[in-house]
């Protein structure tokens, strides 16, 4: 299945349409191409309705941006890149820069505060849900024979089945994010894990942590490669990390009775902890920017300090969004 880029394609439907009201010749004609942009792109929609911005102008501004798409941090809209003041000197690397939020952090505001503005700097989260749902559909039709060895094994089988069929969407994701290292497993119970979350163990579906200073190793590495890399990750230890993923099959199981149902549970809980590893390894690929991940990780609280807090963090609410999108995306769909 071929990757599409669902932003991409919303904004280049809206420059089509906000062209055509430029030269309507009627406000009926007008308003019918407005509704249209409505269902396509509601910020560009509200940029022309709200802010009176001329469409024809505004057109032109989004051709550029997407020109200028790969400098993009995903929370940005295309729309808002296209408005940008800086827009015409972009030539290179380009961060998310909310002063506002940058200044709530230097003068020590409460973090209930911060994490409020997080839901501004996140408002293309559902079109970015759907794309990384497509994606995540995309690859696992990749790995058929080894999505559907998960889905009809029985529970001797299971772990292994779903351990092989990670890995491999692991190494696909790791490709296509600058090569971030993930080692995923699913595990029986948390006891026996190696990496283990806190709190209250029967209520934790999936589990990210992400380690500084540390490498995969494969089978056919030499001793003098693993000691230069062991060298390597004690002086640069910030650019060595390995996301560990584990998935608790046990408690997925519980959740989820039927074998459909207990599918889309394992894979919809194992993206929303790759998008984890994501936000902490390449944020400007993820749903959030680097910027708010960065100030996000500051003042992260654990779901066993405070489970308001907790869900009010931008990369869990992002990753509840991409697991429940994906899950409703598999159901639909009946993959």
């Amino acid at each position: 299945m071929k990757e599409q880029n669902i932003e991409i394609q919303n904004a280049q439907q809206a420059i089509k349409l906000l062209k055509l009201c430029s030269v309507a010749k009627t406000q009926e004609e007008k308003d019918k191409l407005l509704k249209q942009l409505e269902g396509v792109d509601k910020l560009t929609y509200l940029y022309v309705i709200k802010r009176g911005y001329e469409p024809f102008d505004l057109a032109q501004k989004i051709e550029k941006a997407i020109k200028l798409d790969k400098y993009r941090p995903k929370n940005l809209p295309i729309v808002q890149l296209a408005l940008n003041k800086y827009l015409e000197n972009i030539h290179g690397e380009f961060d998310t820069f909310d002063n506002d939020i940058n200044k709530m952090l230097k003068n020590n505001e409460k973090p209930e505060n911060i994490r409020d503005r997080f839901k501004a700097a996140t408002v293309n989260i559902y079109v970015l849900a759907k794309r990384f749902s497509n994606d995540w559909v995309r690859r696992l039709n990749n790995h058929k024979d080894l999505a559907d060895a998960a889905r009809n094994a029985d529970e001797k089988t299971a772990v292994d089945a779903y351990n092989k069929l990670f890995w491999v969407l692991a190494q696909d994701f790791s490709k296509e994010y600058n090569n971030i290292q993930i080692h995923p497993k699913v595990v029986v119970d948390w006891a026996n894990s190696d990496v283990k979350p806190k709190g209250e163990w029967n209520k934790v579906n999936g589990f990210q942590t992400t380690i500084r200073g540390a490498f995969l190793k494969t089978a056919n590495m030499s001793e003098s490669e693993i000691q230069k890399l062991k060298e390597e990750c004690d002086k640069n230890p910030d650019e060595h990390k390995v996301s560990k993923i584990r998935v608790n099959i046990t408690n997925i199981r519980n959740k989820y009775k039927t074998p459909n149902d207990f599918f889309y549970g394992m894979i919809s809980v194992f993206a929303h902890e790759m998008h984890h590893a994501l936000d902490w390894q390449n944020p400007r690929e993820g749903a959030l920017g680097p910027q708010i991940a960065h100030i996000d990780k500051q003042i992260y609280v654990p779901v066993e300090d405070n489970e308001q807090a907790y869900h009010a963090s931008a990369t869990e609410i992002s990753s509840y969004v991409i697991e429940d999108t994906l899950l409703d995306h598999l159901k639909n769909t009946r993959f």
